[in-house]
């Protein structure tokens, strides 16, 4: 059987010295276009890791700028929603105006009609004017109230009475930090002295509290006393029981105010010129011997940065960029407005600063439109 013939295979042919064709590769115009398009790339990949970076650095020193004074905040809030009057019904006597029963008028008191009463305080008025200084040094307001902190220096009472009664206060001041160097820290030359606005916290230890120590005299004008006698300058700084609770701290701000659904919250407001005495008035006075039901308490602060600038080393003074604060936060009435006008005071320096702004309810308010 004959098979037919294939073809047979030939070899293919070679070509270029041997080789079997040309290997593929990139020209040099190819190889610098793709390595100016990896770095353009390579450039924006930087500049937007830079920027982000960048951002990164200036959020995280905002937030460390004012740890502090969230930090003081957060104190400020607590502490008066734990203001208390323990406020009472009292007999009065018939004289205009009627007074409670006092050592001063124990032989001719006559009782004749119920009202409130309380041993208690809560004071809220500019700080220029319950304390020595003028609106620049001391701008804003200050409180002072009692609450049940425990707070004492007596090892003996430490933890055993948890219902200690305190006296308390906050208020902002433009002072040195010098007179709260540490001992160690206080020699002439150890550290640069700074004059800075700061928020000061009165508490007083409950085995000093004389809340319920009657003047010489009798004179209910001068009930004010537990508190203002142990401030400077009545006392010397190191032996007033204050302390720096946060610096930077240049407005700080309480407005009491009605519960929006009290009735008459929009027509009666309680505290139009930002001041609150709970001893103020007769015995018909709505405020008297109450809590207001809510405080909206703002605080204003500036970073360290601005700070430094404004007050640089050796000036001793208020900086005159801040003088607004001696005129702003007079009327209740205007409190946004004039938080717009330092906001503007501040934004033309290119001062970083932060509002803080919350309302506060106090737990012990019985508020009575009565």
């Amino acid at each position: 059987m004959r098979f037919p013939c294939k073809s047979p295979i030939t070899a293919p042919r070679l070509s270029g010295g041997g080789r079997a064709g040309r290997a593929a590769g990139f020209t040099l115009v190819e190889l610098l276009v793709a390595s100016a398009v990896f770095m353009l790339i390579l450039v924006l990949v930087l500049s937007i890791t830079s920027q982000t970076s960048q951002v990164w650095k200036r959020s995280a020193a905002k937030i460390e700028a004012f740890q502090g004074a969230r930090a003081a905040y957060e104190t400020i809030t607590s502490r008066l929603r734990q203001a208390t009057l323990n406020t009472y019904l009292d007999y009065y006597d018939n004289s205009s105006p009627a007074q409670p029963r006092t050592p001063a008028n124990a032989d001719t008191f006559q009782p004749s009609v119920y009202g409130r009463n309380s041993d208690l305080h809560f004071v809220v008025d500019r700080t220029s004017s319950l304390l020595a200084g003028s609106a620049d040094t001391h701008p804003g307001q200050a409180v002072f109230f009692l609450a049940p902190l425990a707070f004492t220096l007596t090892t003996a009472n430490s933890g055993k009475v948890a219902s200690l009664v305190n006296a308390c206060g906050f208020y902002t001041e433009f002072n040195s930090d010098k007179p709260y160097f540490p001992p160690f820290l206080s020699g002439s030359g150890a550290v640069n002295e700074r004059y800075r606005y700061r928020l000061m916290e009165f508490l007083q230890p409950a085995e000093d509290l004389e809340i319920y120590k009657l003047p010489s005299d009798g004179s209910a004008t001068q009930y004010d006393q537990w508190f203002t006698k142990f401030l400077p300058p009545t006392v010397a700084i190191a032996d007033a029981p204050v302390r720096v609770l946060a610096e930077n701290i240049i407005a700080f701000i309480v407005l009491p105010e009605l519960s929006p659904h009290d009735a008459d919250a929009a027509t009666d407001p309680i505290a139009p010129h930002f001041q609150y005495d709970s001893r103020a008035g007769d015995i018909t006075s709505r405020t008297k011997h109450q809590l207001p039901p809510l405080l909206r308490v703002v605080m204003v602060a500036i970073d360290e940065p601005s700070a430094a600038r404004l007050n640089p080393p050796g000036r001793t003074t208020p900086p005159a960029a801040l003088s607004v604060l001696g005129t702003l936060f007079q009327d209740a009435a205007s409190l946004d407005d004039d938080l717009g006008k330092l906001s503007a005071v501040l934004i033309d320096n290119n001062i970083n600063y932060r509002i803080f702004d919350t309302e506060v309810g106090l737990r012990g308010a019985k508020w009575s439109g009565q």
